[in-house]
C-alpha cells in the first residue's frame, strides 16, 4: 500500500507507513477529534496507519480499538525518531504537534504539523513540511494528493 505524489520540481513522493501522535493531534485532552475515525478508514486502505504517543491522557489503546490501527507507546521524541528510522525515512509520513515530535516530523519525508485543540509546539512547526490548522485538515491532504502536491510544490 502506498501513497504516492510528485510535487513539481521536488523528488516524488511514495508513502507507506502514517505515523501520527494522539494526544494534540487526533485528540482533544484524550477524546478522538471528530471527523478523524472516518477519514483513517478511507487512509487505511490506502497506508499503513500507526498511533504513535507518549499517552498522556491513557486513551491510545481505546482510539486505536476504535480507528482499528496498531499503537505504539513512545514518549520521548528520540523514540519516535528511531520508528521512522526503523521503517524508512523516505517512505514515512509523520503528524504531530508537540515538541516530542519534532524530530520524527524532521526526518520523515513528509512532516505535517498541525495546530489543533491543544496548540503546537514551536519545534513542531519549524520541522515540518507543512503546517495545517487541524489534523482533519492534515489527513485530507494525504486522500487528495493534488492539493498537497500544490502545497509541496518548489
Amino acid at each position: 500500500m502506498t501513497i504516492e505524489l510528485s510535487p513539481p520540481g521536488v523528488p516524488a513522493l511514495a508513502l507507506e507507513h502514517l505515523l501520527l501522535d494522539v494526544n494534540g493531534t487526533l485528540s482533544d485532552r484524550g477524546t478522538l477529534l471528530d471527523g478523524v475515525a472516518a477519514r483513517i478508514e478511507v487512509l487505511r486502505a490506502l497506508i499503513e496507519v500507526r498511533l504513535i504517543s507518549a499517552d498522556t491522557f491513557g486513551t491510545m489503546d481505546a482510539i486505536a480499538r476504535t480507528l482499528a490501527v496498531a499503537a505504539t507507546r513512545l514518549g520521548e521524541g528520540r523514540e519516535k525518531l528511531e520508528l521512522v528510522n526503523k521503517l524508512g525515512r523516505d517512505r514515512c509520513a509523520v503528524i504531530g504537534n508537540g515538541r516530542n515530535d519534532a524530530l520524527a516530523l524532521e526526518a520523515a519525508t513528509l512532516g505535517i504539523a498541525i495546530v489543533g485543540p491543544e496548540g503546537a509546539s514551536s519545534a513542531a512547526l519549524r520541522c515540518a513540511d507543512v503546517v495545517c490548522a487541524s489534523v482533519n485538515d492534515a489527513l485530507d491532504l494525504l486522500l487528495d494528493t493534488r492539493a498537497l502536491a500544490a502545497t509541496l510544490r518548489a
